[in-house]
């Protein structure tokens, strides 16, 4: 188990001062069980912070690295302006078996159009279409 310098409390509490300073913002994806964030390090990147049965976590490498972040410490902000309970943040040794935090994509839809033969004009999909093109 990792051993840091200063406690959990007080790094929490770091959190929610830089995360007020940096002035982030979540967006909701579930009220008081999921949200994200963009990154500023990293543009494109999309962190999640969500709620899962041992606490909050968040998908971020601050998080990973420390066991707390400032995208946390927005959430914890929100939850107070908002009225409704935070919770813990969850010990990193006991949330890793929830990560990935960030929902599975779904597999592309296939392509509902068959591809042009190469010889030129496409197949036609129905006797209707074949008739119409004046084959029949």
């Amino acid at each position: 188990m990792r051993e840091f310098s200063k406690p959990q409390e007080a790094r929490a509490i770091e959190a929610r001062a830089r995360a007020h300073s940096c002035g982030v913002r979540v967006a909701v994806v579930v009220e008081a069980r999921r949200y994200c964030t963009p990154a500023r390090s990293e543009p494109g990147t999309t962190y999640t912070i969500a709620r899962t049965p041992v606490g909050w976590a968040c998908s971020c490498l601050g998080y990973f690295h420390t066991g707390v972040c400032k995208h946390l410490g927005a959430v914890e902000r929100r939850a107070e302006r908002e009225g409704w309970a935070f919770g813990q943040i969850a010990p990193l040794a006991r949330v890793a078996c929830y990560m990935p935090l960030d929902p599975p994509t779904p597999d592309p839809e296939p392509d509902p159009e068959p591809p042009t033969p190469a010889g030129g004009a496409a197949r036609p999909r129905s006797l209707d279409e074949y008739r119409a093109r004046g084959a029949a």
